[in-house]
């Protein structure tokens, strides 16, 4: 199950909740959380290594910001399309970054390494998911 908290923390509460319910049922499910704090975009932001020229547009959204998207994307929690707050909405900064292109996108998860992910992801609730799937699915697929 993965979901936006979009600002609210209580979201991966429900989520967990929802988990213990059907822990010990039949058929035995597991169930994997990803949280992603405050959207799925921090997660891609997360990802993001920029080629030749995506470095300059990164360098122009760090110095409006005064922070690394990439690093801090948890900052990263206007809703807003409008100036002077759109610069601080993730899914804006993305969409400036990879061109509105999904598999520029993917690349950012598909080709990052997992050190990186989990070290950028901290605060974004990338890194949990990450140990979710370690801790939880790949036993299961080792397994078999």
């Amino acid at each position: 199950m993965i979901r936006d908290l979009d600002n609210q923390p209580e979201r991966r509460e429900g989520l967990e909740q929802a988990r213990s319910k059907y822990i010990n049922q039949n058929p035995q499910l597991e169930i994997i959380i990803g949280a992603a704090n405050p959207k799925r975009e921090a997660w891609v932001l997360n990802g993001f290594i920029p080629n030749n020229q995506e470095e300059r547009i990164l360098q122009e959204i760090r110095t409006r910001l005064n922070f690394d998207p990439c690093i801090e994307s948890h900052r990263l929690r206007s809703t807003s399309w409008e100036e002077p707050d759109r610069i601080r909405n993730s899914k804006v900064v993305v969409e400036q970054l990879t061109a509105k292109n999904m598999e520029r996108e993917q690349q950012c998860w598909e080709d990052t390494s997992l050190a990186l992910l989990r070290e950028r992801g901290i605060y974004t609730g990338l890194t949990n998911y990450i140990l979710e799937v370690e801790q939880r699915l790949a036993p299961i697929i080792l397994s078999e």
